[in-house]
């Protein structure tokens, strides 16, 4: 396996399901706490709306798939996963103005996405690429 070939698909032996099955698992409860208190009662996120959680769990997710060296296609469920959850939510109880529907809300949810666990990705790849090179280095 090339060394280009394990920067997007990982290890032969990366545990991508699991990140397949968080992203889904993250998905799944942003959406949920993200829906209005009517619709799903006291699950509902309590303090309303906060976008930076969520940024802050797709770049995680991102750099989680990096620091394992899962590659980036392995990374992306993980990262994208809760912000898919967040904007779908918006888009499906039509909380935005203009108002959004759902088919936006996932496409924005997709893109928004797909950046965060990229640039999560990055940011983790470098980082394991810097220790790896001060350990290397001692």
């Amino acid at each position: 396996m090339s060394t280009l070939d394990r920067f997007f698909l990982g290890r032969e032996d990366a545990p991508v399901r699991q990140h397949q099955l968080g992203g889904v698992a993250l998905f799944a409860l942003v959406f949920a706490t993200h829906l209005p208190p009517d619709a799903v009662g006291p699950l509902s996120y309590p303090f309303g709306l906060r976008l930076w959680p969520v940024v802050a769990l797709g770049l995680g997710g991102g750099a989680v798939g990096a620091l394992r060296g899962d590659g980036v296609f392995g990374a992306l469920p993980l990262g994208a996963g809760p912000v898919l959850g967040f904007f779908a939510a918006l888009g499906a109880a039509e909380l935005t103005t203009p108002s959004m529907g759902l088919w936006q809300g996932v496409a924005t949810g997709l893109v928004a996405g797909g950046l965060l666990a990229a640039v999560g990705f990055a940011l983790g790849f470098l980082g394991r690429y810097a220790a790896v090179r001060a350990l290397s280095s001692v």
